[in-house]
């Protein structure tokens, strides 16, 4: 009894939930519907088309319609048990409502056992037909609701939504929902080019440029010096990569081994840089897609050559002096001089003891006259009489090496190391037992009693006390010297001593003078500013006037004591003396030539002063009277014409870009008098002080025409330069008148090289007609007669008109700054357009 009333109850159940579903499913078939054709719409990307008004309508409407379609919804309620019962008894077919009946009870109070029998025969026999109980299987009523079967249309169109819409469900809900602007997408941006080395002058290679593109079209290959530099900077790319490959036809060559970029990816900025050692194509892809490709293709870096032009040669006071021509493909970076004791010396082969090879070799020091030139001649000198080897035998070659460690040597020549000519018969006896020493130090004794042999009979020998002791003290040091080092003392001690006797008391003087000309020279080859040139010039005279008046002392002392020759003094009836006033001539011109900016000029006269101070000896003849003339006032006049322009120039660069109109000139009239003061206000005043320094050019060069010299083409394209930055001035153009005004203070300064070498060869023609033997001599001669360079580099069509090695580096320093900005994301898009049409237009 009790398990049939358990398996009716749950029919009942059963019953009570179908009838609950089929009543939710059909309260939810037109909210599905509204949200499947929502999701139709967001999944297969239409949604995110519309514009933010319409979508917010869409929106809205569908909103709208999905809370209406809830209502039946809202007014589900729980079947009932006695729905349940009649769902079960409709589902089994049974008459007179027997599951119905079954929860029916006798009524209250009725207690006759016959009632009670009858009523429970009654539920057993409705019990015996409630066997096959059915609950039913729910049914869905959506037909009878949509007749039109919306229902259809919507699922087809969601499941090829979501088949075949574009992106991911999550980013297509965003973009619906997200009402803000559309963020730009993010392109991808290509900027390649190749960087030379700076040693080859090559300006960089822009490889994404619309002018390479359209010639790699026509010529796929590109050619760079070797040792360029593969500079990449993408932006937009996903997983960029960059591959090399053999430089052979076909569609996938062969990867390239050796190449090691450094790469940098952050921020969505991915950098690289990688220099090229060998030819190669190299490929730039993205997840497999194609960027960019380049065939490149490598200018290999001939190795320098290096020859010496004429067999060395030296004077009386033992300067080596030595011609040499080097040449380089990209320029020469520097020469080196390399000696060695020959074999074959006066005596024979070899040395009959090795002390002479305990020495360091003589240097020769080489210097070329400007930075990295591609051919040059040259001549250098070094004083190597105090050398050990001097008077021997030796054997140079030179060693020439570019900028990329390429080198090569000349060919060995021999020749005799040249040596100091002593005349007093004591220097002489003390360099004779100095060689003795070198060559054979175990000799140290009998050089001791040569010493001694001297220092006993000093009459006629040793006129100075000084000289008698410090001989004495040499000989005592060599008596106690004990190893190689006392007797290199020694030897030094020797030198020293017979360079004072022979020279007497300017020898210090000398010394003075030569180091703050070494000091001056590296000064004017490192660009100093003026004011240390002025003050190194200054120290330069005061050791000069000191020079001057001990090298006069000597010659007076000399012809006293009669230790000048006849033909001497024949020299000097003849000639002139070298006065201080002529030496200081020369300085002062050197010091005007670097303020004028004409430092190599400048370099080059001091060059000509150290070889006239070094032939100077006293009683020697003079080699002309140096003469300013009106070229000195002239570059007077060009030093001050170009520092008013400098100053002019800072003047228009502190100046804001407000036109012609905006001249903040109120107030300030009363002070227009100077050019160069800051009383003249506005682009107005700075275009009137500009016509004042264009008409002093004009007046400069009509006054070396009177003089008889032709202005230089420069000054006349200064001029032109200088115009046009009037008339941008006037016009309120800043900019304009700023890159005139830099081309006219560049065509100033090489118009002041151009002068300056003219004044050098005026001073040499004013020399008159006699040599340094009296033979007549022509216009392209040094004081001291010889021929002046008169080819190369730096005269006439030969000249080499690239840039200096400084502006070079300043223009890398911008090109660096311009792509690093180029590479910000913070910056504005105008400053960004900006600064690409700069790089774009650098190529």
């Amino acid at each position: 009894m009790n398990r049939r009333e358990s398996r009716i109850s749950r029919k009942i159940l059963q019953a009570r939930l179908a009838i609950g579903f089929e009543r939710l499913w059909a309260a939810l078939h037109w909210p599905l519907v509204i949200l499947g054709a929502a999701a139709v719409l967001v999944v297969g990307g239409l949604l995110p088309l519309l514009p933010v008004w319409p979508r917010l309508a869409v929106l809205a409407a569908l909103s709208l319609l999905f809370l209406w379609s809830l209502k039946d919804v809202i007014r589900l309620r729980l079947p009932s048990r006695h729905e349940g019962m009649r769902r079960v008894e409709e589902k089994s077919a049974l008459a007179h409502r027997p599951v119905s009946a079954h929860d029916d009870r006798l009524a209250e109070g009725s207690s006759d056992p016959v009632q009670q029998a009858i009523w429970e025969e009654h539920r057993l026999r409705q019990l015996k037909g409630m066997e096959n109980l059915k609950a039913g299987v729910p049914r869905s009523s959506w037909r009878d609701i949509d007749p039109r079967a919306l229902q259809v249309p919507v699922s087809l169109a969601l499941v090829a939504a979501f088949l075949l819409g574009p992106g991911d469900t999550r980013s297509n809900l965003a973009d619906s929902l997200s009402f803000a602007a559309p963020a730009p997408e993010v392109q991808t941006v290509v900027d390649a080019w190749l960087k030379p080395p700076a040693y080859t002058g090559k300006p960089p290679v822009l490889l994404t440029s619309l002018a390479m593109q359209e010639r790699l079209r026509t010529e796929p290959e590109i050619t760079v010096p070797d040792k360029s530099v593969l500079s990449l900077r993408i932006t937009g790319a996903e997983e960029p990569v960059l591959s090399f490959h053999e430089p052979v036809e076909g569609p996938n060559p062969p990867t390239v081994p050796g190449f090691s970029p450094k790469v940098k990816n952050e921020q969505g900025l991915f950098q690289a840089e990688v220099p090229l050692a060998r030819p190669a194509i190299v490929k730039l892809t993205d997840k497999g897609k194609e960027l960019a490709s380049w065939r490149i293709s490598l200018i290999p870096d001939a190795p320098p050559k290096v020859e010496i032009t004429g067999e060395p040669s030296g004077d009386s006071s033992g300067t080596l002096t030595a011609t040499w021509k080097a040449s380089d493909d990209y320029g020469v970076a520097g020469i080196t001089a390399d000696i060695y004791l020959a074999d074959d010396q006066d005596e024979g082969v070899g040395f009959s003891d090795a002390g002479i090879f305990e020495f360091e070799p003589p240097r020769l020091p080489i210097s070329l006259r400007k930075a990295a030139p591609r051919e040059e001649e040259g001549e250098s000198q070094a004083d190597v009489a105090e050398h050990p080897w001097a008077g021997f035998m030796v054997e140079m070659t030179l060693t020439a090496r570019d900028a990329a460690g390429n080198t090569a040597e000349s060919a060995k020549i021999a020749f005799r190391l040249p040596e100091r000519l002593f005349t007093k018969p004591l220097a002489r006896a003390l360099v004779e037992q100095r060689r003795r020493l070198i060559i054979t130090p175990d000799e140290a004794g009998g050089v001791v009693q040569m010493l001694d042999a001297i220092l006993t009979y000093p009459e006629g020998l040793i006129d100075r006390s000084g000289t008698h002791i410090a001989i004495a003290a040499a000989m005592s040091r060599l008596e106690a010297a004990e190893d190689r080092a006392g007797i290199d003392s020694v030897i030094r001690m020797l030198w020293e001593i017979a360079v004072n006797i022979e020279e007497g008391t300017f020898a210090d003087a000398k010394a003075e003078l030569e180091a703050l000309r070494e000091e001056l020279q590296r000064a004017l080859r490192d660009g100093a500013s003026p004011e240390r040139i002025a003050e190194l010039t200054q120290k330069l005279r005061e050791a000069l006037d000191r020079y001057m008046q001990s090298l006069m002392e000597e010659a007076q002392r000399r012809m006293a004591e009669g230790q000048m020759d006849q033909n001497q003094q024949q020299m000097q009836q003849q000639g002139q003396m070298v006065t201080p006033q002529d030496l200081q001539k020369m300085l002062d011109m050197i010091e005007k030539l670097a303020q004028s900016g004409a430092n190599e000029a400048a370099e080059q006269m001091l060059s000509q002063l150290e070889e006239i101070l070094r032939n100077l000896q006293p009683g020697m003849p003079q080699q002309g009277q140096m003469q300013e003339g009106p070229l000195s006032e002239m570059l007077d006049k060009l030093s001050e014409l170009m520092r008013q322009q400098q100053r002019l120039m800072d003047d228009t660069q502190r100046m804001q870009q407000d036109g012609t109109g905006q001249e903040q000139q109120q107030g300030q009239q009363g002070q227009q008098g100077q050019q160069g003061q800051q009383g003249q206000q506005g682009m107005g005043g700075l275009g009137d002080r500009q016509q004042g320094l264009t008409q002093m050019l004009q007046e400069l060069m009509e006054q070396l025409g009177q003089n008889g010299i032709q202005a230089p083409r420069s000054f006349g394209e200064a001029g032109r330069s200088m115009q046009g930055a009037e008339g941008s001035l006037r016009e309120g153009d800043r900019d304009q008148a700023l890159g005139n005004q830099g081309d006219a203070m560049a065509k100033l300064r090489e118009g002041a090289q151009g002068l300056a070498r003219q004044m050098m060869q005026q001073g040499q023609g004013q020399q008159g007609s006699q040599g340094r033997t009296g033979e007549a001599r022509g216009d392209d001669r040094d004081p001291l007669g010889r021929p002046m360079p008169n080819r190369g580099e730096d005269f006439g069509p030969e000249r080499d008109m690239l840039p200096s090695e400084l502006a070079i580096q300043r223009a890398r320093e911008i090109l660096e700054m311009l792509r690093s900005r180029a590479g910000d994301q913070g910056l504005p898009r105008i400053e960004r357009d900006y600064i690409d049409r700069l790089l774009r237009g650098l190529y």
